[in-house]
């Protein structure tokens, strides 16, 4: 199962210093999320971006795609999923740390929706990510503690008060869950937005993946 998508090199010219992945919403593709690459270019020119596509054909949208399905937000059927693509999304960004000669802490993982669910796992697959920004998503926990935990990860959790998707109440949801686990997250609400990205959001993003590397 090998996940690609579109990619954009970095603004310098240089060899990248940092590594932002984003990670699309359900029933979406990798097109959907690289754009705000250049929102952020101008704050990390050293960055490369890039936003593959989730491996299956979605269930709902057979024109997009799904990190897994989706019958139900509970956590039985959420947990299996990520059990299964926690793997492949792992052994992914680890060849791309390869490729670009960085470590963990030179990563972002900017997630949406189902996104931000599974960038949020992946804390507990690489616990020293530079940082993890989960827009209008939710935080699923391990079900077994980890033992000797311990994550330098810096977390940002934006979400809309008017989200109808993913309802706005998750975003508090996620913040208690991860201090339990000793990951403190910074949140952010937008009054009035449904479940999307606006510009406070981006603002806000922007601000994390510049404070996370450097």
């Amino acid at each position: 199962m090998q996940l690609a998508g579109p990619q954009v090199t970095t603004k310098s010219g240089k060899d990248p210093r940092q590594l932002v992945v984003f990670l699309h919403g359900y029933g979406a593709n990798g097109d959907d999320l690289i754009d705000l690459s250049y929102r952020w270019q101008e704050l990390l020119p050293d960055a490369a971006f890039v936003s593959p596509h989730a491996p299956d054909p979605c269930d709902a949208n057979p024109e997009g795609r799904q990190w897994f399905g989706l019958m139900d937000f509970s956590s039985l059927n959420v947990r299996s999923g990520l059990n299964k693509i926690r793997p492949v999304l792992t052994k992914y960004l680890k060849q791309l740390l390869h490729e670009y000669k960085l470590e963990p802490e030179n990563l972002a993982l900017v997630g949406f929706s189902q996104g931000t669910i599974l960038a949020l796992e992946m804390i507990f697959a690489m616990p020293n990510l530079g940082c993890v920004i989960g827009y209008s998503g939710a935080f699923y926990p391990p079900i077994q503690p980890i033992k000797d935990f311990q994550s330098t990860t810096k977390v940002l959790l934006v979400h809309g008060t008017s989200d109808m998707v993913v309802p706005y109440p998750a975003l508090y949801q996620a913040e208690s869950g991860l201090a339990f686990h000793g990951i403190k997250a910074q949140t952010l609400s937008c009054r009035g937005l449904g479940h999307s990205i606006d510009n406070a959001g981006l603002l806000a993003g922007g601000d994390t993946l510049y404070n996370a590397f450097h």
